[in-house]
């Protein structure tokens, strides 16, 4: 049996798309449950339960934040994840090209392709995509759900404004080989994109056992903003103060109070370590992706 979950306050249109989801399942006679979130960490127990009842496949209706959800409690499983986009953020739809309406979504449950791929951690959650610690894990800190799910984008433009209006703590980061940087924000990427549709780091690659990491050299408000642009344009990994490495293991801490985020979700205060690891996530894609 299919179990599919989604979040009930993941943006507007929300119910509409599940009675699709509904409608498409049922037209295909496949035998399927829907389960609805009702707080933080459901979606990952619900993941969790269907795994170990041996489902097959899992769907998640929803955003970043629940697919990172779903994947932590499918994380090291057999369990396949099948993701039908809704929401503020859909960076992973945007990675794997992802189809733009539920029955494409959901077409793929027997056109498409299941890879595996293996999983990052920062402390005990694993991320699929992204995470960062400075400038946008402080604005997602700041902007809360309700904002990000009445004006979507919006909300975080608006907070990322205002943020600039703060001063912006040192960050150190510390690599496996000991080499210790100074930066001002760092982005820990598995694939290439970000939000917005910008790719962060052309390098990136799911299916590889590293991350890339993308860290603003350079301090103070116009650094922050000269940056955006610059990655708006795709020119950001030329600018000198910008600095790109391949990593499996980063360490991060700030003598002030700073934030992480994994996959566009608030994490918590620093220090946070992000690292590889040899958990692996089943993923379902369309016949087209190539890492």
């Amino acid at each position: 049996m299919l179990r599919v979950i989604y979040n009930p306050v993941a943006g507007p249109k929300i119910a509409s798309r599940i009675d699709r989801v509904r409608a498409v399942l049922s037209g295909q006679r496949i035998p399927f449950e829907i389960l609805n979130t009702s707080g933080p960490g459901d979606a990952t127990l619900m993941a969790r339960e269907a795994a170990h009842a041996g489902a097959e496949t899992v769907i998640a209706v929803g955003g970043d934040g629940t697919i990172n959800e779903t994947a932590n409690g499918l994380a090291g499983s057999t369990t396949r994840l099948l993701v039908v986009p809704h929401g503020t953020g859909n960076v992973f739809a945007d990675e794997i090209g992802l189809p733009g309406t539920v029955d494409g979504c959901l077409a793929l449950l027997s056109g498409g392709n299941t890879i595996e791929i293996p999983l990052a951690r920062a402390d005990g959650r694993y991320f699929v995509l992204l995470a960062s610690a400075g400038f946008d894990a402080e604005v997602l800190e700041r902007m809360g759900h309700r904002g990000k799910n009445i004006l979507g984008i919006g909300a975080y433009m608006l907070a990322g404004a205002r943020h600039l209006l703060r001063a912006q703590p040192t960050l150190w980061l510390e690599f496996p080989d000991r080499e210790r940087m100074e930066v001002q924000s760092v982005i820990v990427s598995r694939g290439r994109k970000y939000g917005g549709g910008v790719t962060i780091a052309p390098a990136g690659n799911l299916s590889s056992a590293t991350f890339q990491v993308v860290a603003l050299r350079k301090s103070g408000r116009l650094a922050i903003v000269r940056f955006a642009l610059d990655a708006l344009r795709g020119r950001h990994t030329a600018s000198p103060a910008v600095f790109v490495r391949e990593a499996t293991s980063l360490f991060v801490r700030s003598r002030f109070p700073s934030a992480a985020q994994v996959d566009g979700e608030y994490l918590g205060p620093l220090p946070v370590r992000f690292e590889m690891t040899e958990k692996s996530l089943r993923i379902v894609v369309p016949g087209e992706y190539r890492p």
